[in-house]
């Protein structure tokens, strides 16, 4: 059930751009259609209407001509300032992040209401006939009441503009997500067993399953494959992870069994199957890319033409906090499907399971950070700042996982160190090197270092402190505040608009 729930899920996440845009314009349509008919008298209930809800003929086709070129002219500004807002976003950010801007609910909203509209004016200007009796009709006042909620889906529009393009804003909104990813992952896995290494599987047979197409893993469905492993009395053990990208006929997983396998295309093809490609990676059930998010901003800050290592600085906290949660896991690969306890041999105990490289920690840290070490290595704020970070995934890091952030401390420590000549920065460095190297072992919320017993709580809270200190606040984006006002006129404009086709009236 949770594995058709997660496809129709995906299946929304990958057209809800068009969705949300498609609904408003579909809105528009059958309210058309609703007050033609209400017109046209095909539904005789306009008897039961106010009469200052009803205008004439042609006083409507005036209000409705002068609302259709004016939401059709707001329209395509829209459309133009999201271009500006997805171009700034390109080169000020990440081209990744473009989607945390399109994918808004109000920026598809603004666009398919104001373009609704449009064709709510053209169809009931179609449909409107003069008589001789000179019905009185209700479409103006609809097309009115419309434009009035345009007005405000706009202002909204305009706020979602100048907040987007705040940088720490948008930084914040990016950690919001990726930390609902990641806390969605956790909970799906965390009652599963745990291994730290793969058990010995010693079998008669051993198949290698191949990819048979090209694309980043999007999803995996865990449930066919357990049901895969049992139908094919083996253990499969799976070689690749959510958000990578396979290559045709690259090795998928190793399928270990007593039973020599008679139909073995189809355990290539149910596996295959069992798995959703996409041709860019996505964050709905990847938790490294959401984190790549980040780094890349960071990348961008620290990168020679811009240069701006605070904007990196106070992205690394919130990257810290997010790689902390994944320390604290114990283990690394994660056991899906029941455990046959009664066996002592591993071969049979583990029969109709699937093994997945869950949370391979060393790796995930090391490849999070070494860009970001290439472009701050000379900069003594930078290596201070990623020292905090690994201070920070230690504070709440597993015992069992204390041993890879010691061996990246060191070797941040080797690459960043000869970089620093002067007597303090060395001194700061090393420092830091020593504390975030965890000489020692936590126990009952003490961390040993250096021979000091420190508070855990305490170690935290002045840790904390000292981040505010050195986090400040972002202001490189000048532009922000003029092109809000650009979009604020835009709004006079239209509102204008609004009021000369009421005094038409």
């Amino acid at each position: 059930m949770r594995d058709v729930l997660q496809a129709l899920r995906l299946t929304f996440e990958e057209k809800r751009m068009w969705m949300t845009l498609g609904g408003s314009v579909l809105f528009a349509f059958v309210l058309a259609i609703g007050v033609i008919l209400l017109d046209t008298r095909l539904i005789t209930a306009l008897d039961y209407f106010p009469a200052f809800l009803l205008t004439s003929v042609n006083l409507a086709k005036s209000i409705l001509s002068l609302l259709a070129g004016s939401l059709f002219s707001v329209a395509t500004f829209t459309f133009a300032t999201m271009l500006s807002v997805i171009s700034f976003y390109s080169s000020n950010f990440s081209p990744r992040t473009v989607e945390n801007f399109l994918l808004h609910k109000t920026s598809m909203q603004t666009l398919g209401i104001f373009l609704g509209g449009f064709i709510y004016c053209l169809s009931s200007l179609f449909f409107m006939r003069s008589s001789e009796n000179e019905q009185l009709v209700i479409s103006a006042t609809v097309a009115l009441v419309y434009a009035m909620a345009c007005v405000v889906y706009f202002i909204k529009f305009v706020y979602n503009v100048a907040t987007s393009v705040q940088l720490e804003k948008l930084v914040n909104k990016i950690y919001k997500e990726a930390d609902t990813i990641v806390d969605e992952t956790i909970a799906y896995f965390q009652e599963k067993p745990v291994f730290d290494h793969l058990p010995q599987l010693e079998t008669l047979h051993q198949y290698t399953v191949h990819a048979d197409r090209n694309g980043y893993v999007e999803y995996i469905n865990f449930e066919r494959l357990v049901e895969l492993s049992t139908e094919f009395e083996g253990t499969m053990v799976l070689r690749f992870r959510v958000g990578e990208f396979l290559s045709a006929n690259e090795p998928l997983a190793i399928f270990y069994t007593n039973r020599k396998l008679e139909d073995e295309p189809r355990l290539q093809e149910v596996l295959n199957r069992s798995l959703t490609y996409e041709t860019e990676p996505s964050t709905m059930f990847d938790p490294n890319f959401a984190r790549k998010k980040l780094v890349e901003i960071a990348l961008r800050a620290v990168s020679p033409g811009i240069n701006d290592p605070n904007t990196a600085i106070h992205i690394l906290h919130y990257k810290a906090l997010l790689d902390a949660k994944f320390a604290r896991l114990p283990g690394r690969f994660v056991l899906m499907g029941e455990e046959k306890k009664d066996f002592d041999e591993e071969t049979l105990r583990y029969s109709g399971c699937v093994f997945y490289d869950f949370n391979n920690f060393s790796k995930d840290l090391y490849e999070s950070y070494w860009q970001l070490i290439h472009y701050m290595k000379t900069d003594i704020s930078g290596v201070v700042a990623l020292f905090d970070s690994l201070l920070t995934v230690a504070y709440a890091a597993h015992p069992k996982k204390l041993s890879y952030i010691k061996d990246y401390s060191n070797y941040l420590f080797n690459l960043t160190s000869p970089n620093f000549t002067e007597r303090l920065d060395r001194q700061n460095i090393e420092e830091r090197q020593e504390q975030t190297g965890c000489q020692g072992r936590y126990g009952n919320g003490v961390l040993q270092t250096a021979g000091y017993g420190i508070r855990l709580d305490d170690v935290a809270a002045a840790d904390r402190g000292k981040g505010r200190q050195q986090a400040e606040k972002i202001g490189q984006f000048g532009k922000t505040q003029a092109f809000a006002d650009v979009v604020h006129r835009a709004a006079h404009i239209f509102t204008l608009c609004v009021f000369l086709a009421v005094g038409k009236r």
